[in-house]
């Protein structure tokens, strides 16, 4: 049976420990309201971000526009003749001028995108006749350079998917206007679609520069863009895969990819048959 002295002992003990409990208790909810005055602070700097970025880049679309508008009416001959140095030298504005309008709406969409301002109107649609829209509009820059696009099946009976066809459209467009960018003059561009599960699978494969080893991890990143792709082509802003992966996210789908430095790549992303977001 325990003594007086070892019962007091164990009182002791236990109200430290109390003391101790409600002292680390105390912190917790001090760390816990320092944290959360913290994300405040966090939000409305990524709002305040947000904002910035709106006014910037739509302060700059209007005048970028006005240029451009002003650069075609002189290389369409309106203002008067040009010779040859001087077409030249206002068609490398134009392409820089037009360079800037994709690098300013990019920067929207991608705000727009990590702010939740862009709009779904989700619906079922036929995503073969959203692909051959796309194709209509880029198989011109394909042709300039010999490049083939073709599907690697006739994809008869495919059944509807359930995805927003204004940002699915920028999608495509996005990934077949790299495959261009990024292929040989005379490559290949093969676009595949497959049934699995509750979902398409769309690929789209090139022959072209492939992405190097050390930089697969970082090509979804905001702004990155591989050392090669650098070298074959100067243009991009570094934001177009960024923007296809998080709109496919959002229709519900994943983007993934395969890629061989100096033999190709095959961009991936699933789109769901029926409702799932």
């Amino acid at each position: 049976m325990e003594t007086v002295e070892e019962l007091k002992a164990k009182i002791a003990k236990l109200e430290q420990s109390a003391k101790e409990y409600n002292a680390g208790a105390k912190l917790l909810i001090r760390r816990d309201l320092e944290l959360s005055r913290a994300n405040e602070k966090l939000q409305k700097l990524d709002e305040t971000k947000s904002n910035f970025i709106s006014i910037v880049a739509h302060q700059l679309r209007t005048p970028l526009s006005g240029i451009k508008w002003t650069l075609s009416m002189l290389l369409g001959g309106e203002m008067g003749p040009l010779n040859n140095d001087q077409k030249t030298f206002l068609m490398k504005s134009y392409e820089s001028n037009t360079r800037m309008i994709t690098l300013v709406n990019d920067m929207l969409v991608a705000d727009g995108i990590q702010s939740g301002k862009v709009h779904y109107g989700f619906k079922y649609i036929d995503i073969i006749d959203l692909m051959d829209n796309v194709l209509f509009e880029v198989s011109p820059a394909a042709s300039k350079r010999n490049i083939t696009i073709e599907y690697k099946d006739k994809f008869e009976n495919l059944p509807q998917v359930y995805v927003d066809p204004e940002t699915m459209r920028a999608v495509l467009q996005n990934l077949l206007e790299n495959a261009i960018k990024y292929t040989i003059d005379g490559g290949k561009i093969e676009i595949n679609v497959k049934r699995e599960s509750d979902n398409l699978i769309i690929s789209i494969a090139d022959n072209g520069i492939g992405i190097p080893k050390d930089q697969i991890k970082n090509i979804f990143a905001k702004f990155f863009r591989a050392r090669n792709a650098i070298k074959q082509e100067t243009d991009g802003s570094g934001l177009g895969l960024y923007i296809a992966k998080s709109i496919v996210e959002k229709n519900g789908g994943t983007l993934y990819f395969e890629s061989i430095e100096g033999k190709g790549s095959t961009f991936y992303f699933t789109v769901p048959l029926r409702e799932n977001h």
